[in-house]
C-alpha cells in the first residue's frame, strides 16, 4: 500500500520545518506539503500541492473567510486530486511534535486498513456551533491535527462536502473539518475507522495530544519517551500565538466606536499602557518559580 504524508500549512517557519525534519526519514519522497496561499517564489524542501480560493471555488466547495483554518478537509481533497494513486493519506499539522522513535509509531500503523484513523474519535458534545450545521446526523469528532484517510474515504467526503456547499447555513454554523469528516464517515456503514489511541496508546496521552492550549517546545525537547504532542510551538511562534490570544477578543470594540472616537491619542496610550501592565502582571503570576525565589520585577 502507498501512503502519502502531507504537512498542512499556510506558513513555512520553525514549526513546519521541525515536523518536516521528523517525518522526512519516515516517509522519504512520499512526504509533501499542502500549502494554503503559498507566497510567490517560496521554495521548499519537499513537493508542494498548492491550494487557494480559486482552487476551492473551482472544485465546487464553499469559500469561507476562514476556510484555511476551519475546513482542513479541503487540503485532503487537493492532495487526493494531485496524487490520486495513493491508498492512504496522512494530514499532519505543523504544530505536531513527536518524542521518541517516530518511525516506530508509523510502522505500527502502516498495516492498518481502516478508512479513517483519528486521535480520540468520540461523540461531539451537544450544542456545539459546528454541530448545528449537521442536523439529524449523529455527531462525531477527533483531533484533526493527525489524521489518516483512505483514498475512497477522501473521495466520498469530497463529494459530500460539494453537496454540503449548497446548504443554506449561516457562516458561523458551517461545519468544520473534524465534525464534517468524522460525522459523515461514521454514518457510512461501508467505511471503517479506528482510534489511534487504541492502536498505539503509549503515543497518545490525554494531556499531550489536545487542541488547546499551545505548548512551548522547550518543555518537551529533552523528553525521550514515545509521544505525539499537539499543539507545540517554537519560541517565536509561541509568543506570536500568545499575543494573538491575549488581543483577539476585541469584537465588543465595534460597538464602542463613537466613544473611542472621543478619546485623544494620549487617552489611547494610557489604556494601551495599562493593558500591557496588567497583561505582564497576569503572565508573571502564572509562571512557575523555584521555591523561595524572589518574584521578578
Amino acid at each position: 500500500m502507498t501512503t502519502i504524508a502531507a504537512i498542512r500549512t499556510h506558513h513555512w517557519g520553525e514549526d513546519a520545518q521541525r515536523v518536516y525534519d521528523q517525518l522526512r526519514p519516515v516517509f522519504g519522497d512520499n512526504l509533501v506539503t499542502v500549502f494554503h496561499n503559498r507566497p510567490e517564489g517560496l521554495e521548499l524542501p519537499l513537493p508542494v500541492v498548492d491550494i487557494d480560493d480559486a482552487w476551492v471555488a473551482a472544485n465546487g466547495l464553499r469559500v469561507l473567510p476562514d476556510w484555511g483554518w476551519r475546513c482542513g478537509d479541503y487540503f485532503l481533497y487537493a492532495l487526493r486530486q494531485a496524487i490520486p494513486a495513493a491508498d492512504h493519506y496522512w494530514l499532519i499539522e505543523p504544530d505536531v511534535f513527536f518524542t521518541g522513535p517516530v518511525a516506530d509509531l508509523f510502522a505500527k500503523v502502516a498495516g492498518r486498513g481502516e478508512d479513517l484513523l483519528g486521535v480520540r474519535i468520540e461523540p461531539m458534545e451537544a450544542g456545539h456551533r459546528f454541530g448545528r450545521g449537521m442536523p439529524g446526523v449523529p455527531l462525531w469528532r477527533a483531533i484533526f491535527a493527525l489524521t489518516r484517510f483512505s483514498g475512497r474515504a477522501a473521495d466520498r467526503l469530497f463529494a459530500a462536502r460539494q453537496v454540503y456547499r449548497d446548504s443554506k447555513l449561516e457562516l458561523r454554523f458551517y461545519t468544520n473539518d473534524e465534525t464534517f469528516c468524522f460525522s459523515t464517515a461514521l454514518a457510512d456503514a461501508t467505511l471503517s475507522h479506528a482510534n489511534l489511541c487504541d492502536i498505539a496508546p503509549e503515543w497518545f496521552a490525554q494531556e499531550t495530544m489536545r487542541t488547546d492550549p499551545d505548548v512551548l517546545l522547550d518543555t518537551l525537547i529533552a523528553q525521550t519517551a514515545p509521544g505525539a504532542h499537539h499543539p507545540v510551538r517554537a519560541r517565536a511562534s509561541f509568543k506570536r500565538g500568545l499575543v494573538d490570544r491575549l488581543t483577539d477578543n476585541t469584537g465588543y470594540l465595534k460597538r464602542m466606536s463613537a466613544s473611542l472616537g472621543c478619546l485623544s491619542p494620549e487617552d489611547i496610550d494610557d489604556i494601551a499602557a495599562e493593558v500591557a501592565r496588567r497583561s505582564r502582571e497576569t503572565l508573571m503570576h502564572h509562571r512557575p518559580r523555584a521555591k523561595g525565589a524572589v518574584p521578578p520585577k
